[in-house]
């Protein structure tokens, strides 16, 4: 699935946009082989042992129901989730939108992250995975697991970070006007 780029605000170019690691895809893909591999043997077996008709669409039912619970949680849903959810990296911002049954999603100014780190173990490196961490000032560090090509990806979001002007230097505060008791108007 596309990221929509109506979220992309005019002017802004995109940099990076890919889904979580493919890792997160063996899971739900044994789940689906496997429980495919069991239904046949117990069709098989429903088949073979059941002998009145009535009886093998019941068996047959039970069978396709037990089949759906297993499957859809445990290996649809999941595949939809990886293909819906979108990491999008931005000259101006970056952008994580998980999917779910609620939307909800994380959008962090480059202006705001103070520093940019990443994190795999020996697992991660070997399959090109890792943790993108981004710390934006006293906020806690928004993390992003499951990020291919996770040093590539920091060292994106590094150059950017360098390429933004500087802050502009403060302003001076100004002085409140002093209050006075006494009559309105009085000085």
């Amino acid at each position: 699935m596309g990221f929509p780029r109506s979220v992309l605000a005019p002017g802004e170019e995109l940099l990076v946009h890919s889904h979580p690691h493919w890792r997160a895809l063996v899971r739900p893909a044994l789940v689906a082989v496997v429980g495919a591999g069991l239904a046949g043997i117990a069709g098989g077996f429903v088949e073979v042992q059941v002998v009145h008709a009535a009886d093998r669409s019941v068996a047959w039912a039970l069978l396709a129901g037990l089949y759906t619970l297993v499957v859809v949680p445990y290996g649809l849903w999941p595949a939809v989730r990886w293909a819906r959810t979108a990491l999008v990296v931005t000259d101006e911002r970056v952008l994580y939108r998980p999917a779910g049954s609620a939307r909800r999603g994380v959008d962090v100014p480059l202006r705001r992250v103070s520093a940019v780190r990443f994190r795999h173990t020996l697992a991660d490196r070997a399959l090109g995975t890792g943790c993108l961490i981004l710390e934006c000032g006293h906020l806690p560090p928004v993390e992003i697991d499951h990020v291919p090509h996770v040093a590539t990806v920091h060292a994106l979001v590094y150059d950017e970070l360098q390429r933004l002007p500087p802050p502009p230097p403060p302003t001076p505060p100004t002085r409140a006007p002093r209050f006075r008791w006494g009559l309105p108007g009085r000085r």
